[in-house]
């Protein structure tokens, strides 16, 4: 029974057989008893009319009226007077005898005598009838009942297993159909099919399971078209340093070169080779950030001063622009509760990019506001960007076309969103073209986060 289907039939005939079984044991149980409860109140009625037509001195053919009766209600009527001796009419196989007859009346005196042999319930009893001793045997055979009822339970069952195999070979079918279709996708998705989908018609736990299968695949294939988007990235990254550095170590091996252009060759090199070093560096960051299991080391720190140690060391590569940094410190200080080497990381890269990207002689402003969360906002007057290149600022490798030239490989803006989002905080950016960029960095203001 490996398939589902098999199973569900399996456990369908175990249950229907033990259902039925206990049902029909119970049934028929309850049934015999009162079917027993009502013919022994047959016999005692059966008992005093008996009785009656005894009692009955102008009744002349007892004998006719008892026979008859007997016949047609399937009783054994039998009596004995030690007067007026033994009778038995509608004789049944298990009619008591007149020395069986004898001792009943000798050991029921003043008591009734209950008792069944198969399927026939006998009931006797002791009377006096016209000064005269009496014991009254009437006897009932039960099997024609029995047999009736044991036949139509037999054929209720047989037609309510009948009905209850076809409407569950049914359900089944429309329950394993889905899964099974559901079991063919997967195999394709596995085979590298993304387009693959599955019917999601319905609210029921299967169209759920398929719309899960749905977003799944639709994520497999945004992950796998952005791996190979990154792969592209990644390979054209490489590939223009070392091209470089593979064309000017070529012409570094000619031996009648000047020495200013053979430096000038070197520093090349060099410059290509620290670029390289850093697009490592920064990508062995970013697969480290996107593990699950990577762990912050979390400590209280001042934010005010960290924000000075980092505009201090940025001040010369913004004095070379002439760039003023004007940063706006709180009156009061800022105690964070973060991994304090990872938020420095954010704040260099924002902080460098703007000064990157701001023309000579701009001005960089640095904001610390308090709210229902902590916003450090850093405004530049830079060059600037469209709504387009927003929306695609922190991709790995994106880079917009008029910034090329600028130093950078692309992933400074990534690693800085994977950082605040390990905060639990958000970063947001407004831009100009030609008149400036805003990027507001947020973190949650929550005991045990933050605290001023």
């Amino acid at each position: 029974m490996k398939s589902i289907y098999s199973k569900l039939i399996f456990g369908f005939f175990v249950t229907i057989v033990a259902s039925f079984s206990v049902a029909g044991f119970v049934s028929l149980k309850s049934t015999n008893e009162e079917l027993e409860s009502t013919v022994e109140q047959d016999l005692i009625s059966t008992r005093e009319y008996v009785i009656k037509i005894l009692e009955n001195d102008n009744v002349t053919n007892k004998d006719e009226i008892f026979e008859l009766y007997a016949r047609s209600s399937q009783f054994s009527i039998s009596y004995y007077s030690p007067i007026y001796g033994y009778k038995s009419y509608g004789k049944l196989e298990s009619t008591p005898s007149i020395q069986q007859m004898k001792k009943m009346y000798d050991t029921s005196k003043g008591k009734n005598i209950s008792y069944s042999k198969g399927n026939i319930l006998s009931y006797g009893e002791n009377c006096q009838i016209n000064d005269a001793d009496y014991f009254i045997c009437i006897q009932k055979d039960t099997s024609d009942q029995k047999t009736i009822f044991t036949k139509s339970v037999i054929l209720i069952l047989g037609c309510v297993f009948f009905i209850g195999s076809v409407v569950f070979l049914v359900v089944a079918e429309i329950i394993v159909r889905p899964i099974t279709r559901l079991t063919n996708a997967t195999k394709e998705l596995s085979n590298g099919n993304y387009s693959v989908r599955v019917d999601t018609v319905g609210e029921d736990e299967i169209s759920k399971l398929n719309q899960s299968f749905n977003r799944m695949a639709i994520q497999f294939a945004k992950q796998d078209e952005t791996r190979q988007k990154f792969i592209s990235d990644i390979s054209h990254e490489f590939q223009t340093p070392l091209t470089s550095i593979q064309g000017f170590a070529n012409i570094l091996k000619e031996e009648d070169l000047p020495k200013e252009q053979r430096e000038k060759y070197a520093n090349i090199i060099l410059y290509n080779s620290k670029r390289l070093s850093t697009l490592t560096k920064n990508m062995l960051q970013l697969t480290l950030l996107d593990r699950d299991e990577i762990e912050l080391e979390f400590t209280h720190y001042s934010l005010v001063d960290q924000l000075k140690r980092i505009v201090s060391t940025q001040e010369s590569m913004a004095a070379n622009k002439d760039i003023e940094i004007k940063f706006e410190i709180p009156k009061k200080d800022i105690v964070i509760y973060g991994d304090e080497q990872r938020m420095e990381q954010v704040w260099i890269n924002i902080i460098s990019n703007a000064i990157k990207y701001t023309n000579e002689h701009g001005l960089i402003t640095i904001m610390i506001k308090k709210g229902k969360e902590i916003e450090v906002e850093i405004e530049d007057t830079g060059i600037g960007m469209s709504k387009e290149v927003i929306s695609h600022i922190f991709e790995r490798f994106y880079r917009e076309d008029k910034a090329r030239n600028v130093e950078g490989n692309g992933l400074g803006l990534s690693i800085v969103k994977r950082i605040v989002d390990l905060h639990n905080g958000k970063i947001e950016v407004e831009s100009t073209v030609d008149v400036g960029t805003i990027f507001r960095v947020k973190l949650p203001l929550e005991k045990g986060l933050l605290r001023i």
